[in-house]
């Protein structure tokens, strides 16, 4: 809470978000680069489809801070009605990306690199975080609860 009493996002909570939503990242990144924008998307992303895949699975994470800025703490609306629902959404998010991170690294055979083992750290944390914060559950349940 903040000195007029209003519940303020958590830090961890926004990181959880923009590792949901690294396809957003890259592509904003990518357009920062004035020579090609697809050869820095190619580091990341090795298909169009896969680029298009992370941003479908950080769609949700997207919605869920466009609902943590928009969520009313007097008056009702829209954001408060998806907060009720923002922890189903953020868990299916990370199943979905589960799902992507497993089919390429069987894509790849297997072969270990440290930016794959970065990404499923990441996606351990997440779902630790969102499973088990004391600080997530009061902030959405906070917001959720003004509907």
């Amino acid at each position: 809470m903040d000195k007029e009493g209003r519940a303020s996002i958590p830090l961890s909570l926004l990181l959880v978000l923009l590792f949901q939503m690294r396809g957003y990242v890259a592509a904003i990144i990518s357009l920062t680069f004035a020579e090609d924008r697809t050869r820095l998307l190619k580091l990341f992303y090795t298909s169009s489809e896969q680029f298009g895949l992370m941003l479908l699975i950080g769609l949700p994470a997207l919605l869920v801070l466009l609902a943590t800025t928009f969520a009313g703490e007097d008056e009702r609306n829209w954001a408060n009605v998806l907060m009720r629902f923002a922890q189903f959404l953020l868990l299916l998010s990370l199943l979905v990306d589960a799902v992507l991170i497993f089919w390429l690294f069987i894509e790849q055979h297997g072969a270990f690199s440290f930016g794959r083992a970065a990404i499923v750290f990441g996606w351990f944390i997440c779902c630790w975080y969102l499973m088990n914060s004391r600080h997530w559950r009061f902030y959405r349940q906070h917001l959720a609860s003004r509907y």
